[in-house]
């Protein structure tokens, strides 16, 4: 019955966010697979549950599905979608806090009117299920890989359609919190910990002659007013253990952003917040990714930023810049390995349809009292990996 009641709720009569009743049809016919969802309540049952208790946050995570309504054996596809299904089906079973997706919910080539209904169907999903969720903008999502593709370029997806289909779900759940209705900063409060999520395609929606000016696709960045909001929640965060999550990641190895805009300063601010500093962020640029912002982080008592945690990247890696742990968790989305964009390391795993293999997801365990983040991989992922926090 909830399902039905979301249906009704997400359509809207506006031309923009028409939608294909074949795709609809087609999707609603996806089923979770039995033997998939059995490995997986597996891993949960058997690697998580253990570390489990009422301190303690546990987040299922995918990324990087990257949807397409075809059916392929071997690379992007519908598979994506059935991998948000499935995972739903075992963090509904499993009873987790928080459900997770950080980005490239579709991979943005297909008609909008497609694009639109795998988002709408996903987002669908996830309100069906009974922990709370948030997904993240990838920089697939505005169906820019669609424009690219078309003779005449023009914008297919209108300024607001991935915020009516998705973002405006996020923030409808009591649990998931923001400063206004237009921040691009939600947050996610258990216990001691605070769960933190930034948009890493935070670009200007800005037409010239039917043109984006900025490829949503290519560019990726954060503006001044996602990093004045962000400011003002560290400022009121007090006591916590937090973990900030993103879609793409902002800093290199090396500390140098990368971000197309504004990478950098995200970390600063980060490490500002760590050493309850009061100072200015600012950079060069005039324009629209010129940032000029005050920060006072000398009452927030004990909290600390431990961990970014991104997608994007379609591998796994991890590295420390400053005292943050920098965590690249590897895509949903079956890569094979004789597809020609298909990542080494997924090359590695030789993941193939209807296996195991397949599949790529995480559970993410958070330890207040132990001062440690767990996480557990299934599928084509590193099966645990441990930072202190």
């Amino acid at each position: 019955m909830k399902f039905n009641n979301v249906a009704r709720r997400v359509l809207s009569p506006r031309p923009s966010e028409f939608i294909s009743t074949q795709t609809e049809n087609f999707l609603r016919r996806l089923k979770p697979r039995p033997f998939v969802v059995d490995y997986i309540e597996g891993v949960y049952k058997t690697n998580v549950l253990p570390n489990v208790n009422d301190d303690t946050v546990t987040i299922s995570v995918l990324t990087d599905t990257h949807a397409k309504a075809v059916v392929s054996a071997s690379y992007y596809g519908i598979n994506g979608m059935r991998h948000i299904i499935e995972a739903n089906q075992v963090s509904n079973d499993v009873g987790i806090d928080l459900n997770v997706h950080l980005g490239d919910l579709m991979d943005g080539s297909d008609k909008p009117e497609i694009s639109r209904g795998l988002l709408k169907f996903a987002v669908e999903n996830y309100q069906a299920s009974k922990p709370p969720f948030f997904i993240v903008e990838g920089n697939h999502d505005e169906n820019d890989k669609y424009d690219e593709h078309r003779f005449f370029k023009s914008a297919s997806f209108h300024r607001d359609d991935y915020d009516s289909l998705v973002t405006k779900y996020d923030f409808e759940q009591s649990e998931i919190l923001r400063l206004n209705p237009v921040s691009r900063v939600g947050w996610f409060d258990k216990g001691d910990v605070r769960i933190i999520f930034i948009d890493t395609s935070d670009i200007p929606y800005i037409l010239s002659n039917g043109s984006k000016k900025y490829d949503f696709k290519k560019v990726r960045g954060v503006r001044e007013q996602q990093l004045e909001d962000l400011t003002t929640v560290l400022q009121r965060t007090v006591d916590k253990h937090v973990v900030v999550m993103g879609h793409a990641n902002i800093v290199s190895p090396s500390g140098r952003s990368a971000l197309n805009f504004n990478g950098d300063l995200v970390q600063q601010l980060l490490v500002a917040f760590n050493n309850k500093e009061t100072g200015q962020l600012k950079n060069e640029l005039t324009g629209d990714f010129g940032v000029n912002i005050r920060y006072d982080f000398s009452a927030t008592g004990i909290s600390k930023v431990t961990t970014y945690i991104c997608g994007h990247m379609h591998y796994e890696k991890n590295y420390k810049v400053s005292e943050i742990n920098h965590i690249i968790l590897n895509c949903s989305a079956l890569m094979g390995k004789k597809h020609g964009l298909t990542t080494d390391y997924n090359k590695k795993w030789d993941r193939r349809y209807n296996e195991i293999s397949e599949l790529s997801g995480y559970f993410i365990n958070i330890d207040p009292n132990k001062l440690r983040l767990q996480i557990f991989g299934y599928g084509a992922a590193t099966r645990y990996v441990s930072f202190e926090i």
